[in-house]
């Protein structure tokens, strides 16, 4: 190995230590002082590291933390939850803003989980709480990440038995399809009546440094509240929000 080449490698892995669970976020000048480099050569590693998704930026304070990919050698770094609880404050601008709750979930066993829920001021009785797990073919939250999922995890959910919970619910493979195909050129997932009648959902993707879509970002609300116009409104904005939440993750369109 090459002079240059060890001594890159070297600054990196004194960068990487300098993150702890005491000290999860450093500036560029607290990089530079607490490992004792040359600026030049600071610049230079901290942005192969956040290149390689070894660090990441925080969008709200500019200050760097530990990125997803040091997760393949073990080393400290916020868990899921604790990076989608950061980007909480996004989910409950969303909330405030359009009047309707929010969720951010996940996919799990070939269900939807809800990691967070934030409740909007309409009395509501829907079947979200943190933690449930509810049906994929007949939630936007749900098909929104099945949609970028691979060909096989896709196959799985249309090859297995699917209820239809209104007589809205999409349950022929073909139906499914064709809203998949939308999805993923849209980047959006809107449903009404499928799950609960007289609700719409809209779901939109969270993606993470690798760009693989691994959440998605929903509001749910009386379908009375989400008509015409207002549903190009609510679309814009859950897109806008997911994309901010995305940056959390690592990743940059």
């Amino acid at each position: 190995m090459k002079a240059s080449t060890l001594s890159s490698v070297t600054n990196a892995l004194r960068i990487l230590r300098l993150f702890s669970q005491k000290q999860k976020e450093l500036s560029f000048t607290d990089i530079a002082q607490l490992s004792d480099l040359p600026k030049s050569s600071t610049h230079r590693t901290v942005a192969t590291l956040v290149k390689e998704g070894f660090l990441s930026r925080n969008p709200r304070t500019n200050h760097y933390r530990l990125g997803l990919a040091i997760l393949s050698l073990g080393g400290v770094i916020f868990s899921h939850h604790e990076l989608y609880k950061e980007a909480l404050p996004i989910v409950k601008r969303l909330s405030e803003t359009l009047d309707e709750s929010a969720h951010i979930c996940l996919m799990e066993n070939m269900e939807v989980v809800y990691l967070f829920r934030v409740e909007s001021r309409h009395p509501d009785r829907l079947l979200t709480q943190i933690g449930r797990k509810n049906p994929i073919h007949c939630t936007s939250e749900g098909l929104c990440i099945l949609a970028f999922q691979d060909e096989s995890t896709i196959t799985q959910l249309l090859q297995s038995e699917l209820y239809p919970y209104t007589p809205y619910t999409l349950t022929h493979r073909n139906d499914l399809l064709s809203l998949i195909a939308d999805i993923q050129k849209n980047d959006y997932c809107l449903l009404e009546n499928t799950y609960y009648e007289n609700y719409t959902s809209i779901a939109a993707p969270i993606r993470d440094y690798t760009e693989k879509v691994v959440s998605s970002l929903s509001v749910i609300g009386h379908s009375s509240r989400m008509t015409g116009k207002k549903q190009e409104i609510f679309i814009e904005k859950i897109k806008d929000a997911a994309g901010k939440i995305s940056e959390y993750l690592g990743h940059y369109s």
